[in-house]
């Protein structure tokens, strides 16, 4: 199975191959490609792949004027268009959310970092169905998609009941604001790196908060379940041994 993972950090960010190693982990999948999207072209090469994987930013924002950042925001249209199996955490969910007519804002008084919980609708989503109604996930963003773009359902909510999780309608793209590829000692990890990014100030709060928190098994469900539905959709198309 080719799976690629595109990296959405500077290509000589140590947290990339971080990333590879949380998604390889979670999914199930012994090797997980990495095109990196600030150096590298978003092409035909990804399309062509089995499952994609868009993941978190760290440094970055969705709304940066940046090339490499506008560009990538722009390929998501491409992905949902080819119906490639794909999934997007965070950042991605918010650039994917931003690429079909949706509106992200960037708020660092509403940053939220760590653990929170999370409710699942009860849509029948093969990927969310085996979840449990409510669970707990790893969150670390202070963008936020204040407005949904047409054609999505949502497949998730939080407390407050603002959407968490959607999928495009028509496609196999699914996203959510949260990381089921991170636990707590990954999102710990990260944190560390980017701690700068993060009110620093509050940095020894936050620390505490996060290990004392429940870690968060659930989520990683999602991941193996793309999987099994790319390897299903591989064989029925005969591009993969049964």
């Amino acid at each position: 199975m080719k799976a690629i993972l595109v990296s959405l950090r500077d290509a000589d960010d140590p947290m990339v191959e971080q990333e590879r190693r949380c998604f390889e982990e979670t999914s199930g999948l012994a090797r997980i490609d990495i095109v990196r999207a600030s150096i590298e072209p978003l092409d035909q090469k990804v399309l062509d792949a089995d499952v994609v994987f868009f993941g978190g930013s760290g440094a970055y924002s969705v709304l940066d004027d940046v090339p490499w950042v506008r560009g990538a925001v722009d390929f998501l249209t491409e992905v949902v268009a080819s119906k490639t199996p794909a999934w997007a955490s965070c950042f991605g969910y918010q650039g994917l959310a931003l690429a079909l007519g949706g509106e992200v804002v960037h708020d660092m008084d509403r940053q939220r970092l760590g653990v929170y919980r999370i409710h699942r609708e009860p849509t029948g989503d093969p990927l969310f169905s085996v979840l449990p109604p409510t669970f707990y996930a790893q969150l670390g963003h202070h963008d936020h998609v204040d407005r949904l773009p047409s054609g999505v359902t949502v497949l998730a909510t939080g407390d407050e009941g603002k959407p968490e999780a959607f999928r495009v309608d028509g496609s196999n793209f699914w996203g959510a604001q949260f990381h089921p590829e991170l636990d707590k000692h990954s999102t710990y990890e990260r944190f560390q790196f980017y701690r700068s990014h993060y009110a620093p100030e509050q940095g020894d709060e936050i620390d505490r908060q996060m290990l004392q928190a429940p870690d968060t098994p659930e989520p990683a469900r999602i991941l193996k379940e793309i999987v099994a539905f790319a390897r299903e959709r591989g064989r029925s198309r005969g591009s993969l041994p049964p």
